[in-house]
């Protein structure tokens, strides 16, 4: 009698699924990374199972050795739907590298959707992303804006304030990070630049290495949930390594791909960065420690870099002030976590 649920190993890795009931040929593989994340797990698999598509998709669910309920929640979703499901874990916690490649690789879909445990997607969110990358063979990611809400599920505002709007590599690197990474959605058949990535690292060097192969895309309909200081959320408990990771993500662009000017504006917005950092938190000698660094980075010098950066951090400022003093549509002074 053949079990109903099929584990196939690799190297201490484990898939947990029913292959006899799995869609075939799913066009798109929703890769859900998971630890810890038993508060949240079942409204973010929820949100995968409302969206309404044409298309058939898969959602893999890396459960990465958690101390708390997440395995339970994801095996019991997958014997729920074992034509959507499947659960790659392993007797062992892996770590966030491994937890994300194995998922990559695992993936059958022709395009990729990430997904976060704690984040979830609002319904049609799904769709208008598949159509765009199609009709746009030159795009290379497609993001949505996403709405910014606490652990308890408040909505506190916007994740950014960038709207319908594309980017190349150097428009990236020029104003920093701003794109959500529960939203994203890419071509698998550039999995193998992202693959090549064998040390930690953060969002933003993932949406580099994609614009590396071409343009990136933001729909300005919020339709992913950003959940803000969630447990084990890097970005809180670690934020000098965010800050490693992030310059890091700076270094990483190739050189060929982007002008002196590129360059220059990409290390001064770090720097801007640093500076509301140090202000925030009265940590004054991260100044110190990181302007000798972005000097020498920098192809314009220590004067030239010191007033691009002035002109970042008024630039920033006055765009914060602005959004705090206007009211939005809707007749409310809107929250944004990213200002462009």
């Amino acid at each position: 009698m053949i079990s109903s649920s099929d584990i196939r190993s690799t190297d201490q890795n484990y898939e947990v699924s029913d292959q006899s009931a799995l869609v075939e040929a799913p066009l798109v593989s929703v890769l859900m990374l998971a630890y810890n994340h038993s508060a949240y797990l079942a409204q973010a698999i929820e949100g995968v199972l409302a969206q309404q598509t044409e298309f058939s998709i898969e959602l893999l669910i890396g459960e990465d050795c958690s101390t708390d309920d997440t395995r339970e929640i994801a095996l019991l979703y997958q014997r729920e739907y074992p034509k959507l499901i499947r659960v790659i874990t392993a007797d062992r916690n892996v770590g966030l590298l491994q937890n994300w490649r194995r998922l990559i690789l695992s993936g059958r879909g022709k395009f990729l959707a990430h997904l976060d445990g704690d984040d979830y997607w609002l319904a049609g969110k799904l769709a208008p992303q598949i159509k765009y990358l199609i009709q746009h063979p030159e795009c290379a990611a497609v993001y949505t804006n996403a709405v910014t809400v606490d652990e308890t599920g408040r909505r506190l505002g916007l994740f950014n304030d960038v709207g319908d709007a594309q980017f190349d590599i150097a428009a990236m690197l020029r104003r920093g990070n701003f794109l959500n990474t529960s939203s994203m959605v890419f071509r698998a058949a550039l999995s193998c630049t992202l693959l090549e990535l064998e040390d930690l690292f953060i969002d933003y060097q993932v949406h580099l290495r994609l614009a590396r192969h071409g343009f990136l895309r933001q729909l300005s309909e919020p339709l992913t949930v950003y959940r803000m200081n969630s447990i084990g959320s890097m970005t809180t408990k670690s934020n000098d390594l965010v800050r490693n990771l992030y310059w890091k993500a700076i270094l990483d662009v190739p050189r060929y791909a982007i002008t002196n000017g590129d360059l220059a504006h990409g290390v001064t917005d770090f720097l801007r960065r640093v500076v509301f950092h140090a202000i925030r938190t009265g940590r004054w000698r991260l100044i110190l420690e990181w302007v000798p660094l972005i000097v020498a980075a920098s192809p314009y010098g220590a004067i030239r870099t010191a007033l691009l950066t002035t002109a970042s951090v008024i630039r920033t400022a006055a765009n914060e002030l602005n959004g705090r003093t206007h009211k939005g549509p809707a007749g409310q002074y809107g929250k944004v976590l990213h200002r462009r």
